[in-house]
This record gives structure tokens, C-alpha cells and sequence, in this order.
């Protein structure tokens, strides 16, 4: 018996509350135990770098399984994947040990967000799509919102390595949720599934639509100049006296500001999707240059908030667009073309973030940011100009009708 659509969106939240809250926690335990293994700035960026390169590489790969099998499966063994290389985390004291096995843990979560993304046209009406994507989103910024509150308390009372053995049971238990959905993940037919054959068939794709290729150049510039301020937020904390719990609560104020944009999402129609990707855009790096003139750690905390709650609105506007743009039989290819592209351009931000920040200094990281979203933004208006009369590259087809699972 097929779960109603929006109980299975709910345990889909759920579990996105679990598993990205043990992630969370875990960013900032591996970065607090290689800092305190090495004081290296350099550790860090190498960290970052490998597992982002390496979960944006492995994207664009494994999108294919999203499309090609059952994409509640492909999310279910990405998650049970992700949780024995947490539990290998957690025995592991070496900081280029805890480097691979971050590295080895972001190729096991690669294939998630495209399969999830590509399933949620299929699993409730159209009418409820932007409701759909707001929902899963706020359960994904709640576990952004907890995650470094935990991963930086947990951390800094206890030990890394038991904010990785909790991880672990996070991705668990997000996997026994996500197997009590039943519904139709996918469209049966996956309709000119032949039209759209081969792992770059999503590249083509979004690169054949204007307004998909030019919403990805605009992520591919902001994120290559966001990735050093994750360098510098632990740094940032230290300047204000706060060490790895401030550290923690700079990370959760974006993910509070993000659950409360995702909020403003549930009740987003299609006619203020473009408004709200180019303002949202602009907000976020209003945010960034409040961080960068913040007198007092209290300002830099709203700073972040305000960045936040601006992305969480910014990216359910986009998975809309793009959902609605893609037909199911290259929806989770095209999602991970994206993801892949905009996390490439984010990794290879991070092997010169240590010599940025010693260059402009810590709040200059954020001014730097702060001109990416600027120009971010330009290209957006571009894009949303195309939005307001392009056709889709290719025709939109019907979402699947609720049944059992593949």
C-alpha cells in the first residue's frame, strides 16, 4: 500500500533532519579534530577540498543511478554506505586518516540529493510540488540548524570521535525511514528515456536551457568565492574570544535563517520564483558583508542569519524551476549535473582559502563573498529575463501516478 503523499514527504523530512544533522555535527568535529591535531589552516583546506571535490566528481557520476534504478533504493544505500564509513571515522585518530575517510563519506552521500530531488514531482501533485520542496528543505536546514550546535558542544566536552559514532546512527536511522515510504519514486514509463541516454545526458541538458545554464553560472561564481569563509568561520569564532562552540553557533544561525526561508517557501508561487532567486541572491551577500563589519560577535551571528534565510528561500525557488524545466527520465541526472558543477567550482576554492585568509584576513574572506553573491546576482536577472520567456528545453512530462514502488 502506497504511503500518502504527504506523510511520505514528512518521513522524507525526517529523515533529512537526522541524517543532515549527524553530518553537521560531523563537519565540525573533523574540522575541530584536525585543527587540534595540526593548527593548520592548510589541514583544513585539504579536508574541505577533498571531500567537496570529491562528492562534486562523484555526483556527476553516480546522478545516473537516480535515473537508471530505484531511487528510493539509490537513497537508502547511500545512506547505510555513509554510516560504516562514519563508524570507521570514529576509531580513526590520524588527521589524513579522518581527510580519506571524509572523502570516502562524501562519494557514499553523492547520489542522495539528485535521487531525492528527482523524486519529489513523483510523489505528490503538482499543486504540491513547491510545498514538497519546502518541506524536505526545512527538514534539511533543521539538521544544518542542530548539527554544529551538537557537532561544536559534543566536540569540545567530549571528542570528535563521539560525534562520528553518532553520526553514524543518524544515517541508520534515516535509512529506516526513508524504507517506510512507499510511493512512486519515479515515472514507470520513464517516457524518452532513450532521448536522454549516458552519464552527460543531465550536462547536456541543463547546458542546452538557457535558464538552467545561466542559474548554474551564477552558483559556479558565488560558490568559488564562498568556500573560504568555512576556513574562516573557526578562526572568525577564535577573533571573538568563542572558540569551537562559536564556531558551532555561526554555522547554526545559517541554518536557522535557512529553515525560516524554507518556511517563505511553502507558500511560493511560480509567478515569485524570479523575484525571489535575484533579491535572495543579494540578501545572501548582504549577510556575508555584515559578517565582514561586524563590531561584536552578536552581529555577526545575525549576519549569518540573514544569509541564511535568504538561501533557504533562494533554493526552493530554484529546485521548482528546475523540476518543472526537466523531464523525470534526466531529472536526477540534470539535478546532479548542477550539484556537480556548483561543488567543483566550491572544492577548488579551498587550496588557496588558507592563503586568502593571510592575505585579506578573516573578514576580508567575507567581503570576497559578498562580491561573489554581487555577481551572482547580475547573472541571475539575466536568468530570470529568459525564465519570464523561454520554453523549457524539452517538453515537461506528466508526473507519475501514486503506486507502489519500483
Amino acid at each position: 500500500m502506497s504511503t500518502q503523499p504527504r506523510i511520505a514527504i514528512r518521513r522524507l523530512a525526517a529523515a533529512r533532519v537526522i541524517s543532515v544533522t549527524g553530518t553537521e555535527a560531523a563537519w565540525i568535529a573533523l574540522m575541530v579534530a584536525i585543527y587540534a591535531s595540526t593548527h593548520s589552516t592548510a589541514w583544513m583546506s585539504a579536508a574541505l577540498f577533498a571531500a567537496i571535490g570529491a562528492e562534486g566528481v562523484a555526483t556527476s557520476l553516480m546522478g545516473t543511478l537516480g535515473d537508471r534504478f530505484d531511487r528510493r533504493r539509490v537513497m537508502l544505500a547511500s545512506e547505510l554506505a555513509a554510516a560504516v564509513v562514519a563508524i570507521a571515522m570514529a576509531i580513526t585518530g590520524s588527521p589524513l586518516g579522518l581527510v580519506l575517510l571524509a572523502l570516502m563519506s562524501a562519494v557514499a552521500q553523492s547520489p542522495y540529493m539528485s535521487a531525492s530531488t528527482a523524486a519529489v514531482p513523483n510523489l505528490v501533485e503538482p499543486r504540491d510540488v513547491a510545498w514538497a520542496n519546502s518541506t524536505i528543505s526545512i527538514g534539511r536546514n533543521a539538521g544544518a540548524l542542530l548539527g554544529p550546535m551538537l557537532g561544536g558542544a559534543i566536540a569540545g566536552f567530549a571528542s570528535p570521535s563521539a560525534v562520528f559514532a553518532g553520526n553514524a546512527a543518524c544515517f541508520a536511522l534515516s535509512a529506516a525511514l526513508i524504507w517506510s515510504v512507499r510511493g512512486t519514486f519515479a515515472d514507470p514509463d520513464r517516457a524518452d528515456a532513450e532521448a536522454h541516454a549516458g552519464i552527460r545526458a543531465g550536462f547536456r541538458f541543463v547546458m542546452a536551457d538557457p535558464v538552467l545554464r545561466l542559474i548554474l553560472l551564477a552558483w559556479v561564481v558565488l560558490l568559488f568565492l564562498l568556500g573560504p569563509i568555512l576556513v574562516a568561520e573557526l578562526p572568525l569564532a577564535r577573533s571573538f574570544g568563542v572558540g569551537s562552540v562559536g564556531y558551532g553557533f555561526l554555522a547554526a544561525c545559517w541554518g536557522g535563517g535557512a529553515i525560516a526561508g524554507s518556511f517563505l517557501g511553502r507558500r511560493l508561487a511560480e509567478r515569485n520564483e524570479r523575484a525571489t532567486m535575484v533579491v535572495g541572491c543579494a540578501f545572501i551577500g548582504a549577510g556575508f558583508a555584515a559578517v565582514a563589519v561586524a563590531p561584536a560577535f552578536a552581529f555577526a551571528l545575525m549576519g549569518m542569519a540573514t544569509a541564511g534565510l535568504a538561501d533557504g528561500a533562494v533554493m526552493v525557488s530554484e529546485q521548482g524551476i528546475l523540476q518543472r524545466r526537466t523531464p523525470d527520465a534526466v531529472r536526477s541526472r540534470a539535478t546532479a549535473a548542477t550539484e556537480a558543477a556548483a561543488m567543483s567550482a566550491f572544492a577548488l576554492s579551498f587550496p588557496t582559502a588558507g592563503f586568502m585568509l593571510h592575505l585579506i584576513g578573516v573578514r576580508g574572506v567575507y567581503v570576497l563573498a559578498a562580491a561573489g553573491c554581487a555577481v551572482a546576482t547580475l547573472v541571475l536577472v539575466s536568468a530570470m529575463r529568459e525564465l519570464a520567456g523561454a520554453e523549457p528545453a524539452a517538453a515537461e512530462e506528466p508526473v507519475g501516478e501514486l503506486g507502489e514502488a519500483a
